[in-house]
């Protein structure tokens, strides 16, 4: 009986037969041949080291995407939290129609518990507004630099 695994024999796992080829590889080559060409990794590496010049403007680009990625889940978390906004919004105008008919109506006891939903709401969008002002402060958008 192999109910998720949890056989006592080891090999009838069923996660035994579906191990990748990769991990039996590593651990395999990781014993005999970090020792064996350990001197030889460290002269290729000293040799083919790029420039530092190159080696700037590597870290130039991998800065700038790296900014550039941030700035487009910042994009996408305004704009998300923006439309969490606008049904904050919507369901503040239905409380506030709610609370004119119950009102009219003398429900005293709706128009507390209405109010009492209005504030909560209220709250959100205060959170909602401070997160969204935060993520504009950190992220401001960059003019796009011109040629040089």
């Amino acid at each position: 009986m192999d109910i998720a695994g949890l056989s006592p024999e080891r090999g009838t796992r069923a996660s035994a037969t579906r191990r990748s080829a990769g991990t039996r590889d590593r651990r395999a080559r990781a014993s005999h041949t970090a020792a064996a060409r350990r001197e030889t990794t460290r002269q290729a590496q000293a040799a083919s080291r790029p420039a530092p010049a190159l080696e700037r403007a590597a870290d130039a680009l991998a800065s700038a995407t790296a900014d550039s990625a941030d700035q487009q889940q910042a994009d996408y978390f305004v704009r998300l939290l923006a439309g969490r906004r606008g049904f904050i919004d919507q369901r503040l105008e239905e409380y506030q129609r709610k609370i004119g008919t119950a009102e009219a109506k003398g429900d005293v006891d709706a128009v507390a518990n209405l109010r009492r939903l209005v504030r909560v709401a209220e709250q959100d969008r205060r959170t909602l507004d401070g997160l969204i002002d935060k993520l504009r402060q950190r992220f401001v958008r960059r003019p796009a630099a011109g040629p040089r």
